[in-house]
């Protein structure tokens, strides 16, 4: 009999990750759009010609009121105020996780739309700039408290719209949630200096900052997350028919 042929045991080989890694680019960039906002705000919040230049713009909108749009932005602001949000976050979740049976993209939903709203609150405190000064607004509809910069509701508005896009944007819901994430937004950031509780630079700040804080959070849900939820966040590849 002749001996069978010794065969060498090889380690086994790691297996591929499902979805690529971001790059460090998708860390980096975000940080630093945030991180000049924050700087932008030091210098607004500084600045009385800025001041003065909102205040303008506020009392011109105050001037203009009609009891329609007065509606719609006392609504959106009750909509997209924080417990409101929380209890339409948390709804959210319930259902993808409950009844659809998908804890990570429950998880990575919930991540997205809070977690940038929880960085404009320190962004807030590092800022500190006054709200506008009701004295100089007779005709404001609504007063609230807290420092100004950015604005806390637009920053929910448009957290909200992207995480509802990015984790159940697909198929027939693509549209009408593409929808959401641009409409909803501009209608908070429009309502919240009309109601005269924020400047328009405030607005603005949450228009940029807000982007960044939600794909700063995507992209260390792609790199760091466990598997179910980074997979819930992940790039999906185009179809054959480009769609």
């Amino acid at each position: 009999m002749t001996a069978a042929p010794h065969r060498r045991a090889t380690a086994p080989q790691p297996r591929p990750r499902a979805t690529p890694l971001p790059s460090p680019r998708a860390i980096v960039i975000p940080l630093c759009v945030i991180l000049l906002v924050v700087l932008a705000g030091l210098a607004i919040a500084a600045s009385p010609a800025v001041t003065a230049g909102d205040l303008a713009v506020i009392q011109a909108i105050e001037s203009a009121r009609t009891p329609v749009v007065d509606a719609v932005a006392l609504a959106d602001s009750v909509l997209f105020s924080p417990v409101a949000a929380l209890v339409v976050i948390a709804v959210v979740s319930a259902v993808a996780w409950l009844g659809q049976r998908r804890p990570g993209a429950a998880i990575a939903f919930a991540a997205l739309a809070l977690l940038p709203w929880l960085g404009s609150t320190v962004v807030k405190d590092i800022v500190r700039r006054p709200r506008p000064l009701t004295a100089d607004l007779p005709h404001h509809l609504l007063t609230d408290t807290g420092f100004s910069f950015p604005s806390g509701h637009t920053t929910l508005a448009v957290a909200l719209g992207l995480a509802l896009l990015i984790v159940f944007g697909r198929g027939r819901l693509r549209t009408p949630l593409l929808a959401f994430a641009i409409v909803a937004p501009l209608v908070t950031a429009f309502s919240r200096v009309y109601l005269g509780v924020h400047n328009p630079t405030d607005v603005l700040a949450s228009l940029v900052y807000a982007p960044a804080a939600v794909l700063l959070v995507l992209a260390l849900l792609r790199r760091f997350a466990p598997a179910p939820v980074a997979s819930a966040v992940a790039v999906r590849p185009a179809r054959a028919d480009g769609s």
